[in-house]
């Protein structure tokens, strides 16, 4: 017989094994475990030559992408996950500082080739001293910075970041994610002038809630945008994921609607949750944005985690150590409720 509360799944979403694993149908889990928009863009019809054409990028597409984000620098990928990979090959080999915890991809595709050193990433005090002082000891690395971190929220000032940057050296670079900063854009480094050793990735699917287009965006200098496109290859987005992006990127009303929306679905959801947190006593990291985190022991976690999987609610736990785990929950849809 399975151990159900073993289960642990690889990313977020993965509703296949969580339904294998607990015998539970597809159709009958409410996915909490993502931190996507729950309601997203309204594709709407979509013409028959976006999957007839080959998909060469289109200048509506590109336009639309640059007016949003507020740079043009960028290569359009299939999903930041493939910038992720490709990137620690086409940067100089230096020892990377990476977040301990934080979106594992970064770390998995870094070790492979470069030696890796990590820094504590539930609070921004501890934080900002690990980095200060690794800075201080050795300038010549690369930096991984996940802005907002998930799934601990910890968010750096873009002018902290600006004054790590400058400080590498022999080709250092600082990579910055910012797959949740769609809600606070007044923070993002793309509203100032970048040096040339300053990587922004950006993630589509999750302020417009569209996952499954695969669509980010890598913000850089030409020189390593030239080899980003070169490592990739041609035909990285797909012609309806151009399309629909083209329309939701530019679509300012939607845009300004569903900010309102996602902060009265975490309202919302916070309403649903709280109850049970303060039964397993639980210290809140993240409140705010498109996910919700709490620390607790690992042993109350897992109980917790399973104890909703039973119920068809999948959510994501992120093992911080032997003792400490963090319970990352997406948003409820305002016309979604759970009993708990």
């Amino acid at each position: 017989m399975k151990d159900k509360s073993s289960f642990t799944p690889l990313h977020g979403g993965d509703l296949v094994a969580a339904s294998e694993h607990y015998g539970i149908p597809l159709d009958q889990w409410l996915d909490l475990s993502t931190g996507m928009n729950p309601e997203p863009y309204p594709i709407g019809d979509i013409p028959s030559s976006v999957f007839t054409e080959l998909p060469y990028l289109k200048p509506e597409f590109l336009s639309a992408a640059a007016s949003y984000y507020g740079s043009d620098a960028f290569v359009a990928v299939s999903g930041s996950q493939s910038a992720i990979q490709a990137l620690p090959t086409l940067l100089p080999t230096l020892p990377v500082l990476l977040p301990r915890i934080g979106y594992q991809e970064h770390s998995k595709s870094w070790q492979a080739t470069h030696a890796t050193t990590f820094y504590p990433s539930l609070t921004i005090d501890a934080q900002s001293l690990f980095i200060e002082t690794a800075l201080v000891e050795n300038t010549s690395q690369h930096l991984v910075v996940i802005n907002p971190n998930n799934p601990t929220g910890v968010m750096i000032a873009p002018e902290v970041l600006l004054d790590w940057a400058s400080r590498l050296t022999n080709g250092g670079c600082l990579i910055v994610d910012e797959a949740f900063m769609d809600l606070t854009p007044e923070l993002s480094l793309l509203n100032r002038a970048l040096p040339e050793n300053i990587i922004v990735l950006r993630s589509f699917g999750k302020f417009f809630g569209l996952a499954g287009l695969r669509l980010g965006f890598v913000f850089a200098s030409q020189n390593i945008r030239a080899q980003l496109e070169q490592a990739l290859g041609l035909w990285q987005v797909n012609g309806p994921a151009q399309f629909i992006a083209s329309k939701a990127l530019t679509d300012a009303e939607w845009q300004r609607s569903a900010v309102d929306r996602i902060a009265q679905m975490h309202v919302h959801t916070r309403k649903m949750l709280v109850p049970v947190f303060q039964e397993f006593k639980s210290e809140v990291l993240n409140d705010s944005g498109l996910f919700m985190s709490w620390l607790m022991d690992t042993s109350k976690a897992m109980i917790l985690a399973d104890r909703l999987a039973q119920q068809g609610i999948l959510i994501r736990r992120v093992q911080c150590s032997d003792d400490q785990s963090v319970l990352r929950f997406g948003l409820l849809s305002l016309s979604q409720n759970i009993l708990l």
